[in-house]
């Protein structure tokens, strides 16, 4: 069994260093983090739900990680999160004065030109400076009430969407997640509901298909 944890951890050890070095501090403390997570999801994880090992194990080492680095002040976040942060915070209050409303992710993200899941990566990780917070998961599971998640499912969907273009992904986020309407997007996007209709069905198919 130790044996075949140590190659576990050799064969996944660039995924782990990859979310480690989302946080800054020591790395090889962060990577031991990692391989406790990652050593989590081995035990937990069940091939009969058809999700990608890789896919799985991701939320256990960024939890790991994650709690790690909210219990340890010596764990700063990087000048780069730093920097979006204020940009951030920046592009709220002109999106508040232009909409007269606190504007939506999707909305802050497409001003800054970024994914909206940099945005919430960016928020998640300012918040590991202030030893108040507690740990949640990020991305896509914040959109769903704790009670209603079945975390493998969500795992498979996060997969999925990542397989996404931007554009298909906005999509989706704006109508289940933003629980926008099609008319709503339509008059975002300068086009008619319609389009939109058939823009979401062929998504939809794509979707299930990665699913």
């Amino acid at each position: 069994m130790e044996r075949e944890i140590k190659e576990l951890i050799i064969s996944n050890k660039n995924l782990i260093y990859s979310i480690a070095n989302k946080f800054r501090g020591d790395i090889e403390d962060l990577f031991q983090v990692g391989c406790i997570g990652l050593i989590n999801a081995y035990y937990n994880y069940d091939e009969s739900k058809n999700t990608k090992f890789i896919t799985y194990a991701y939320k256990y080492i960024y939890g790991e990680i994650y709690k790690y680095a909210i219990s340890n002040k010596s764990i700063k976040v990087s000048p780069e999160i730093i920097k979006l942060n204020q940009a951030i915070t920046k592009a709220q209050e002109f999106l508040c004065q232009k909409f007269k409303r606190e504007p939506l992710d999707i909305e802050l993200a497409n001003f800054l030109e970024i994914p909206v899941y940099k945005l919430v990566e960016a928020r998640n990780a300012l918040e590991i400076s202030s030893l108040d917070d507690t740990f949640e998961d990020n991305d896509l599971y914040n959109f769903i009430p704790a009670e209603e998640v079945d975390y493998d499912e969500m795992i498979v969907l996060k997969d999925a969407m990542e397989k996404l273009n931007n554009n298909e992904r906005e999509l989706i986020l704006k109508r289940y997640f933003y629980n926008m309407t099609q008319s709503q997007i339509a008059k975002l996007k300068g086009i008619n509901q319609v389009k939109v209709s058939r823009e979401e069905e062929k998504v939809l198919t794509k979707l299930r298909s990665y699913m």
